[in-house]
């Protein structure tokens, strides 16, 4: 079996508002901000990235505290963003837990 898990900590950046999926499942998308240093061939490195981080269903109402600027810690797998275009390229977060670090 494939393993896919990733735990990152940040800022959100960008916070978009709860839509319906056509199965009437609520979804939310933001865009968490992480900065960190990190060693690289035992050098350190500054490491920084931005990426979408999905909620879904119970997730959402979790996220209803949520605000611009707040820390938070995001535990889930990895998922391309879609499958046409540049979106195919592009890796999203698919959130199994949020913990606010606030």
């Amino acid at each position: 079996m494939e393993s896919n898990h990733c735990e990152l900590t940040g800022v959100i950046a960008t916070l978009e508002k709860v839509a319906l999926t056509p199965a009437g499942v609520p979804r939310q998308r933001f865009w968490l901000e992480h900065r960190s240093r990190q060693l690289e061939d035992g050098h350190p490195r500054e490491v920084q990235a931005r990426i979408a981080v999905i909620l879904a269903g119970g997730l959402t109402r979790q996220a209803q505290s949520l605000r611009e600027g707040q820390r938070v810690k995001v535990t889930g797998c990895l998922s391309r963003a879609g499958y046409k275009g540049e979106a195919r390229d592009r890796l999203q977060l698919i959130a199994q837990t949020l913990q606010s670090l606030n």
